[in-house]
């Protein structure tokens, strides 16, 4: 399968360039921790003896495939606000990630005046991936009843989203 570019997310409207997106880039960052918060709490109500109580969750009850989710949109609302911080408005996931990696990646925006940005820090292709492959884990977790969801797997997923949140909050610091 022919792997899709940014120049066709571009020409088929699914990312744009949009400088008045800019201001978004701190609210995503926002809506992300926000993300991680859930993920937290959805967590916490496993090992929480008191608040499974308290909340009438059965003793056999798995968070882990919300846990994979929310993991998921801490990362994509991470990536939106690294895309705003450039200009960018993305419509889909597959087009952010392509955008993340275009750009973050290889490098190959530089305008004068990312330069700085990118001097500071870059995504790594292990962290595109990992984004990547959070899309993935989100689906198989949502959509499917036959795949099984692992404890490693959410945990996994929790530790990429902190990362990655943390390192998206780094590049769009002024």
């Amino acid at each position: 399968m022919k792997k899709v570019t940014v120049q066709t997310y571009l020409k088929n409207k699914s990312l744009a360039k949009d400088k008045s997106y800019e201001k978004l880039a701190k609210p995503f960052i926002i809506k992300a921790r926000n993300n991680l918060i859930t993920m937290n709490i959805l967590s916490q109500i496993e090992v929480n003896q008191e608040a499974k109580k308290l909340l009438h969750v059965p003793e056999n009850y798995s968070s882990d495939e919300w846990i994979i989710t929310t993991a998921y949109y801490a990362m994509y609302s991470a990536a939106t606000a690294l895309l705003a911080k450039i200009g960018y408005k993305s419509g889909s996931h597959n087009a952010t990630i392509a955008a993340l990696e275009h750009f973050f990646v290889k490098k190959e925006l530089i305008d004068k005046e990312y330069i700085e940005m990118f001097k500071k820090a870059l995504l790594s292709k292990e962290e595109i991936d990992n984004i990547s492959k959070a899309k993935e884990e989100r689906e198989i977790a949502q959509y499917r009843v036959n795949e099984s969801i692992t404890k490693k797997t959410a945990e996994d997923a929790k530790k990429n989203a902190y990362d990655f949140v943390a390192k998206a909050e780094l590049l769009i610091r002024d």
